[in-house]
């Protein structure tokens, strides 16, 4: 669960990223006192290279010491999302349409009928993302060759499963 401070530096780093035409996929803290770490996530339409996260660490470090999210001293590191990436907006799951990825739910999907308690819904799949449904905010991913209808509210973490490709590779 995530820090009513760490809610706002998510919103005000998703809308510096917007204006500069990246995004944001996600943040994390981690460790604590010295060791505490600020990792910022993010990526672009067309990709990443080393000077856009240069250029990018301006207006992040700007965003992050306005809001001063963190007691004491911390280490801030941008970086791209890599190939296991987050998928944390609507926009992250329309762009991921094809791939493999984990989907955890929330543990609040089990809701009384009649004083019985409905069996534990499964709360993980790990398939191909098929579609999404923007109207209805949905996500359907193909498991285990089932499909599952995913309503995107009760997504609590998501990740692209990232695959290497080493059967392309030429050896010298």
């Amino acid at each position: 669960m995530r820090s009513k401070k760490e809610h706002e530096l998510l919103q005000a780093l998703e809308t510096a990223a917007a204006a500069q035409g990246f995004d944001l996929v996600d943040l994390e803290f981690t460790g604590s006192g010295r060791n505490a770490l600020l990792r910022i996530y993010i990526d672009r339409e067309e990709g990443l290279n080393l000077d856009d996260v240069a250029a990018a660490n301006a207006w992040i470090s700007e965003v992050v010491e306005a809001l001063d999210p963190c007691k004491g001293s911390y280490t801030l590191e941008i970086s791209s999302p890599g190939i296991d990436r987050s998928l944390r907006t609507w926009r992250h799951f329309e762009r991921a349409v094809g791939e493999e990825a984990v989907i955890a739910l929330d543990g609040n999907l089990v809701e009384p009928v009649d004083n019985e308690v409905i069996s534990k819904p499964r709360l993980k799949f790990t398939g191909i993302i098929s579609g999404v449904n923007s109207k209805q905010q949905r996500i359907t991913i193909e498991a285990e060759g089932v499909s599952h209808v995913l309503e995107f509210k009760h997504i609590k973490k998501a990740r692209v499963k990232g695959r290497l490709d080493f059967e392309g590779r030429k050896d010298s």
